[in-house]
């Protein structure tokens, strides 16, 4: 197990997740989501888990997490965080109150940019499951502008959308 601020890592549903270590209100910060960024021929030249792991942080780069929490956020059809680009740095952000000991997730649709071709199957459990995440562009209509409104697509995803 490993802690980060207000966090813990720790057994989910599937792997390794990440835990509040207390609760947090809609809005709050979370914690920055900080690594290396890397030309998106980075990520397909090394592929496999280092690939699965990268963030989108701009039109032709991706952030890796290396072993901070941002490695141990896991997707949910049904999210209780997001992630929004300031000042040149990601953040994690709570998108509905989370308790203490809940497993924090975000809807990896939302930092996949339409340009992307990354997609994995879901095994998120969630009662909303899609059974498949991909591209933003890719969800329903209604989700995307639920998601829109609500602030969970980065702003940097915004201009790649078709």
């Amino acid at each position: 197990m490993k802690a980060y601020h207000g966090l813990l890592t720790g057994p989910a549903r599937i792997g390794v997740g990440l835990h509040a270590e207390k609760a947090f209100t809609r809005g709050d910060n979370i914690t920055r989501i900080a690594g290396r960024v890397h030309h998106w021929r980075v990520l397909l030249r090394r592929g496999g888990a280092f690939l699965n792991n990268c963030f989108r942080f701009g039109p032709e780069t991706y952030l890796d997490p290396g072993d901070g929490p941002g490695r141990y956020l896991n997707h949910s059809c049904d999210p209780n965080a997001g992630v929004r680009k300031e000042s040149g740095r990601l953040l994690l952000f709570a998108a509905r109150r989370i308790r203490r000991g809940e497993e924090i997730v975000i809807d990896y649709s939302t930092i996949t940019g339409d340009d992307d071709v990354w997609r994995m199957y879901c095994r998120c459990g969630s009662r909303k499951c899609r059974r498949w995440v991909g591209r933003f562009g890719l969800l329903p209509a209604t989700l995307r502008a639920s998601y829109m409104k609500r602030g969970l697509v980065p702003s940097h995803i915004l201009p790649t959308l078709d």
